[in-house]
């Protein structure tokens, strides 16, 4: 009845139970007997008669934001959104106030960096840059620096009970904190409780992860705590844009996205009523991520930020101005932040800059020129040009991985200890396989419960260089094939872990030398400031590597022989002369004022300098030989005596073709990867990560080579032609396309 009754077709829930109380209705399941009356309760209390009971805890319901006292019902200068459009005469029987929440819409920009690990929240308050905090146990508590990286982390208690609020209401639905949380209070659960595999299973931390690497991988699954348990198994992400200017419809059948229902409690922070509505949003991504994975996050943003706001606001015509939108890469909004920050100011030739991200999930290079505006762009209100030349990245050289790669050795280091108690884990994707390893490698929930758990032990040694414990050995549950949890003793190859790391960061050095040279041309007749940004290049390896570190400390050093075989490979590099590197460590955290840009914050208040209306201006040439989209992520080629020859190399040029070799008796065997050893043209035929995939060209004429060219982030198209002119011009045969990232 209620669902086709005109009368409460714009009504939300809380406006539903009024007009149900205030009519003495009754609401009954309808299929169950003698269903009791679920309003019952409400009128024993008289809520009715009492809206600020209702309404007091109305933040704190979701978001454990301050509870609201009661100024903020009675104040002529506060009031409350909820009420505004309700009956004037019941809020004045009870000398309550509403409030239009046109009234409090901020025309200030909000910039987000949406990250592996955490997300950073910016705002521009009057032209100061101030940072958010997302679910900290008290607001009223000192805040701290580390508040304002707030983990990308969500953790459900009751899912089913949040899913049917979720899908009931579409703006600020009643969701409890008590069903689902996020942030720095889900992580704390986390790590308070990381030895229980049913905390474990409840907390889903691979958000972004999950984003990018959803079609490669077998789908992730998360369990709840609630009593029986709810295992939930995400659908792919799709792309579900909300209509500009459009209220939002939610359904039964609306597929869970849990990047939205994050947004959502970034929306609930941001959009809080004691400091007003924000319309525009602007989005910052790693270089690597296509375009087509950028275009389902930031709908889900939409979706997610725009719930996060007042009902009674949408109708309004101020709702046109709501907006979410990309606006700069990861390094590039890094690069806007760090340089005034380290005292760097533009000239007319253009100061020379690099960006080294090293993030959570990928490491991403930025190479370019700060400037000062020619004439032209004086003219449009520019005072300084951020000109991106190159752009490059890493893509397994993230924290979290290098994680999964530590939990990988260990395991495998423990391989008797596991076969005994048939204990299973995952593999990542950058790793290869062992001998027997069927029996081991699994995509279930125990596997993916074991590696997160063994992750967990194993991050001091990433962060801080050591583990907790000094023996060399870790008691962990662990869960074996069945989910029964079993007590173990694993044994930590300090050693070979330590040595992977150094190893693995030299590779990412190494691959950002290289393109630094690509996107130079390798000519660089002017020094080059090296910013070392994101939490992971505080890492004595990183430092090392650049050598960034004390003199003192690095003579005493065990990491000296990783300097000095970087610059050896510098050195053979540039030819013609090793270039200047002004290398500027990751920028410090300031304790007495948690504003000042940092490694990891730098990227959302560099970005608050680039919004539109901004004097500084963005102009990107690497996406000009990429169509806007993300650069090329692998390299294509074939097998000659053993070692992988490259014919198309990561980031080259969308839409050139290239030739790739000569199909033998009509099959071809094309070989990819994104290791970047692949820099080294020292791969060899089996190297982990290298991938071979037999193409069948029949009827090819003897003679014929084939041919590839890029046309997409992970895609290729392929043809076989008698030259390369040939294949330029359309003359070929056996055209194909090849998804490399499938």
């Amino acid at each position: 009845m209620l669902a086709c009754n005109d009368f409460l077709a714009d009504a939300d829930s809380h406006q539903v139970i009024q007009i149900a109380i205030e009519r003495s209705w009754s609401l009954r399941a309808c299929d169950v007997a003698d269903a009791p009356d679920l309003l019952q309760a409400l009128r024993e209390l008289n809520y009715l008669n009492d809206l600020q009971l209702v309404y007091q805890d109305v933040d704190y319901l979701s978001a454990r934001l301050p509870r609201l006292d009661a100024s903020q019902f009675t104040d002529p200068n506060k009031g409350l959104w909820e009420f505004w459009g309700m009956e004037a005469d019941l809020l004045a029987q009870q000398g309550l106030r509403t409030r239009n929440p046109a009234l409090d819409l901020r025309d200030c920009n909000v910039a987000i960096d949406f990250g592996t690990s955490s997300t950073v929240v910016a705002y521009d308050d009057n032209d100061q840059h101030k940072l958010l905090r997302i679910g900290v146990a008290n607001y009223w508590e000192q805040d701290r620096p580390e508040h304002y990286e707030n983990p990308t982390v969500l953790e459900f208690l009751d899912f089913k009970g949040m899913l049917d609020i979720w899908r009931s209401e579409a703006y600020r639905p009643g969701v409890s904190w008590d069903q689902v949380r996020c942030s720095h209070a889900a992580l704390q659960n986390f790590r308070d409780n990381k030895g229980e595999p049913r905390v474990v299973a409840s907390v889903l931390a691979k958000i972004k992860h999950w984003a990018l690497r959803e079609a490669e991988s077998s789908r992730l699954r998360l369990t709840d705590r609630s009593e029986p348990a709810v295992e939930h198994e995400l659908a792919a992400l799709t792309l579900r844009n909300p209509v500009r200017g459009q209220a939002l419809t939610v359904s039964e059948q609306d597929p869970f996205d849990p990047i939205e229902l994050y947004a959502w409690f970034l929306g609930l922070n941001i959009n809080w009523r004691g400091r007003g509505i924000f319309p525009r949003y602007y989005m910052t991504f790693p270089v690597a991520y296509p375009r087509e994975v950028k275009d389902k996050i930031l709908a889900s943003f939409r979706r997610g930020l725009q719930r996060s706001l007042p009902a009674t606001l949408v109708g309004q015509s101020v709702f046109q101005q709501f907006t979410v939108e990309e606006r700069a890469s990861e390094p590039a909004a890094y690069a806007a932040s760090a340089m005034p920050c380290l005292g760097i100011y533009p000239t007319a030739d253009g100061v020379a800059y690099a960006v080294f991200d090293f993030g959570g999930g990928t490491t991403d290079f930025d190479f370019g020129l700060y400037r000062l505006p020619t004439a032209e762009e004086e003219d449009e209100g520019k005072e300084e040009v951020f000109e991106h030349f190159g752009a490059a990245g890493d893509k397994f050289l993230g924290g979290e991985n290098l994680l999964e790669n530590l939990a990988y050795r260990v395991f495998r280091h423990n391989l008797d200890l596991c076969r005994q108690h048939k204990i299973v884990f995952t593999r990542p994707l950058d790793a290869d396989d062992f001998a027997g390893s069927e029996m081991f490698l699994e995509q279930t929930q125990a596997a993916s419960t074991n590696t997160v758990m063994l992750m967990a032990v194993l991050r001091p040694l990433l962060e801080q260089g050591r583990l907790e414990s000094s023996t060399g050995m870790v008691s962990q549950d662990l869960l074996d094939r069945e989910g029964k949890k079993i007590p173990c003793q694993l044994e930590i190859p300090l050693d070979e872990l330590t040595a992977y790391l150094e190893q693995r960061i030299e590779q990412g050095v190494r691959n950002f030398l290289a393109a630094l040279r690509k996107a130079s041309g390798g000519q660089l007749s002017k020094p080059v400031h090296v910013l070392l940004a994101g939490n992971a290049s505080r890492s004595d390896w990183v430092l090392t590597a650049f050598g960034a570190l004390d003199d003192d400390y690095c003579n005493d050093s065990e990491l000296v022989p990783l300097q000095e075989r970087i610059l050896r490979h510098a050195s053979e590099l540039f030819a013609g002369g090793l270039p200047v590197l002004i290398v500027h460590t990751p920028l410090p955290v300031d304790a007495d004022n948690p504003f000042t840009p940092t490694a990891k914050t730098g990227v959302a208040l560099g970005l608050l300098r680039l919004c539109p209306g901004s004097p500084v201006k963005v102009i990107n040439r690497a996406m000009d030989s990429s169509a806007d989209d993300a650069p090329f992520a692998h390299y294509v080629g074939r097998i000659r005596q053993g070692k992988f020859q490259v014919g198309i190399a990561q980031g080259s040029v969308y839409g050139q073709w290239h030739e790739i070799g000569v199909p033998s008796e009509g099959v071809f065997n094309l070989y990819h990867t994104q290791s970047p050893h692949a820099h080294s043209s020292e791969m060899r035929q089996g190297d982990p990560g290298l991938y071979k995939q037999r193409l069948d060209f029949p009827g090819s004429p003897q003679g014929n080579k084939v041919f590839a060219r890029v046309t997409g982030p992970t895609t290729i198209e392929l043809c076989t032609a008698a030259s390369l002119d040939a294949a330029e011009q359309g003359d070929s045969d056996n055209a194909m396309t090849l998804n490399l990232g499938q």
